[in-house]
């Protein structure tokens, strides 16, 4: 069986190199995505999204529900069940924010903090992993250009 091209390739060969540089940045991070979500799954029960939530929500810092939304790529009505489980679990705490009533705050509990610094290090393990073949100078100049991109909007 013949293994398919990247789209990125693609583009790279025959349409604009911002387009095919994008399409790069998507594809690498569809490669990481599905390694995080069998690593978390299999090592911690977690899906990516339940560690992204845990990773926001440290109690020395609790966070707003609102807050945590906007740092998540999941809906509203997604992260309200997201955390009804992750609660349910024993993993973080949702409580009335005493300065705005209408607002909740979120917190890892111990157990919490527990999974949340173990599933990290899973995290750590797959970044560095898959920069190996980068010098702490190219991951350097990868964060300065990516970070030249303007967002959209």
């Amino acid at each position: 069986m013949r293994e398919t091209t990247p789209v990125s390739r693609q583009i790279r060969e025959h349409g604009p190199i911002k387009v095919a540089a994008w399409r790069l940045m998507m594809e690498k991070y569809q490669d990481f995505m599905t390694r995080f979500e069998h690593e978390f799954r299999t090592r911690h029960g977690l899906s990516a999204n339940e560690f992204d939530v845990l990773i926001n929500a440290r109690p020395e810092h609790r966070v707003r529900q609102r807050d945590l939304l906007r740092s998540l790529v999941i809906s509203r009505s997604a992260l309200s069940r997201l955390l009804g489980k992750l609660e349910a679990r024993g993993l973080v705490t949702q409580a009335p924010d005493p300065d705005d009533q209408r607002g909740v705050l979120v917190a890892l509990t111990e157990a919490g903090v527990e999974l949340c610094d173990e599933a990290a290090g899973t995290n750590d393990e797959i970044v560095l992993a898959a920069f190996a073949g980068l010098t702490d100078a190219e991951a350097d100049h990868i964060f300065t250009l990516v970070s030249k991109i303007c967002p959209v909007g």
